[in-house]
């Protein structure tokens, strides 16, 4: 009765067989003969295949969404039995860089594993942008402006950019009085080369360059304290620098505000319960 339907839905998640068998460490025609065995047991072709990709049929789409919410009952009932709604265990993969998430969302990640200590945790700090399923991550924590559709992304908390010199770097130069004239300046860059502003309600790009480029905003602080240049960093990271004179906040009155750090993770249907606790665990402390 249940054979097929673990391959079935692992078609479904992953949107081929190959990558269902990938999930499952099977071979593809392990998974597509289960498949072509349910089918004939059910009498109703559940994939429209050609050469290129597969899709589900009506009569399969509806069949996933039965099969889905019978396996997360199943999956609850488990947890429940086994007491892991009490005790969460298992491993959770988590992909995150900079400042942020090594001092603030960290520690609140080490509180949860203090209270769950058969929780598991696999921090990755690495700037790139990670796929999550592709590369088995649970959940990511992410900087700026949420566009990917295929993620679901929760606010953990707002991320004010602003720029910064040292008073060494402007008693050498200009003090720029709009964006346009950062041009003109050594512009210290993290990420991409143009810096976003907002003139009159109006979000526009301006193209900069510098002699100083760093994916750690560490890197780009030092280097902006020693007067090497303007730097684009979050307020949280700068405050202490401004409040002390040993950094002056510049354009003020063109900063965007629309920039956060975001919890994403994976549109699943079936989320371990040691996942879904951590997702509600950190967003009731920003929230706090």
């Amino acid at each position: 009765m249940w054979q097929g339907l673990d391959e079935f839905l692992h078609v479904v998640e992953h949107g081929s067989f190959t990558q269902a068998a990938k999930a499952m460490e099977v071979s593809t025609s392990h998974i597509s003969r289960q498949v072509q065995q349910l089918e004939n047991r059910l009498g109703s072709v559940l994939f429209q295949r050609t050469t290129r990709r597969i899709s589900l049929t009506d009569t399969g789409r509806e069949y996933a969404v039965k099969l889905k919410a019978i396996k997360q009952e199943l999956i609850d009932a488990n947890n429940q039995l086994q007491g892991e709604q009490r005790k969460p265990k298992g491993l959770i993969r988590i992909s995150g860089a900079g400042e942020f998430v090594a001092c603030h969302v960290a520690p609140k990640i080490v509180e949860f594993v203090k209270r769950y200590p058969e929780v598991e945790v696999d921090m990755d700090f690495n700037n790139r942008n990670v796929d999550l399923v592709e590369e088995g991550f649970d959940l990511a924590i992410r900087f700026g402006r949420m566009q990917d559709s295929n993620l679901i992304a929760r606010p953990l908390s707002p991320r004010i950019m602003t720029l910064v010199a040292s008073p060494e770097y402007l008693a050498h130069h200009s003090t720029p009085t709009t964006p346009h004239q950062l041009a003109e300046h050594n512009c210290l860059i993290a990420m991409g080369k143009r810096w976003r502003f907002n003139f009159n309600n109006e979000i526009k790009e301006v193209k900069v360059a510098g002699n100083w480029r760093s994916n750690h905003p560490r890197a780009l602080l030092s280097a902006t304290l020693a007067g090497l240049g303007i730097a684009h960093l979050a307020t949280d990271i700068v405050d202490e620098y401004v409040q002390q004179g040993q950094l002056v906040t510049l354009l003020d009155e063109f900063q965007v505000t629309d920039n956060a750090s975001w919890l994403v993770y994976p549109r699943k249907d079936l989320m371990p319960y040691r996942v879904r606790l951590l997702i509600e665990h950190l967003l009731a402390q920003f929230n706090d």
